[in-house]
């Protein structure tokens, strides 16, 4: 029988008291429940990957099958050499310099990757690409990429994918409707990489490999995870990327 692939979670670190008998706030890893449910779904087991030292990431990468980059913080503008805008949000540089090196060993060991939101950002970012610091600040003809009218589970604005592009191929159209949870975005696009989708205001919603005979990789913008019991083409999403980490792993 073939062994499920093994797909890593990034996480972060939040100061939370969640016990009704402990009386602080304690350091705890935290990662959303949802990705970690949706890899069980697609056939994958989930193991959650606390953040650490760069120089740990190749265990990581070499032990696991695929690695999904979840969401979280905004990143450091330092990683791509710029000075923070008034607007940016928390940051949290060590996760950043941990997870560039994760996508690099990653790459290295040939492993499978699939990132969103936050961790779509340190995709790009991790290839050498660079991040608008606050769209409604530097664009001021943008959508509203901050849905708050709608739950995570409702998508709030389209998007137009590229038809020549790996995505196009897993979800079978043109368009579809997303999620939208953030106010940084893609700048320069990472050397490598290609854009694979944009929203209606030209901002990138949707990166891959120029080279689509490597390994699996896709960055979107949008949850799939949130959308996939709506949409058939966001789970699409999900399996795919777990059957080639199971390729991976045969």
């Amino acid at each position: 029988m073939t062994q499920k692939p093994l797909i890593g979670l990034t996480s972060t670190i939040m100061s939370i008291n969640t016990i009704e008998t402990q009386n602080e706030n304690v350091d705890t890893i935290v990662v959303y429940n949802k990705f970690a449910e949706t890899v069980r779904d697609a056939g994958g087991v989930p193991v959650v990957i606390p953040m650490g030292k760069p120089e740990e990431a190749e265990f990581y990468a070499k032990m696991c099958d695929g690695l999904i980059f979840t969401g979280g913080e905004d990143i450091s503008s330092i990683t791509y050499n710029e000075e923070p805008h008034p607007k940016a949000k928390k940051v949290n540089k060590h996760r950043d310099d941990f997870e560039i090196e994760l996508v690099k060993k990653a790459r290295e060991n040939e492993k499978a990757i699939l990132a969103m939101c936050r961790g779509y950002h340190l995709l790009n970012v991790s290839y050498g690409g660079t991040i608008i610091q606050d769209v409604e600040s530097e664009f001021s003809d943008s959508i509203n990429h901050f849905q708050s009218s709608a739950s995570r589970t409702e998508p709030s604005h389209t998007v137009n994918i590229e038809e020549d592009s790996k995505l196009y191929k897993i979800v079978g159209e043109k368009e579809v409707a997303v999620n939208s949870f953030h106010h940084q975005a893609i700048g320069k696009v990472g050397k490598g990489l290609r854009v694979a989708a944009r929203a209606s205001d030209g901002i990138i919603e949707a990166l891959e490999l120029e080279d689509q005979n490597k390994t699996f990789l896709l960055g979107t913008q949008w949850h799939p995870e949130e959308l996939r019991h709506e949409n058939e083409n966001m789970m699409a999403i999900i399996t795919t990327f777990i059957n080639e980490a199971k390729k991976i792993k045969e």
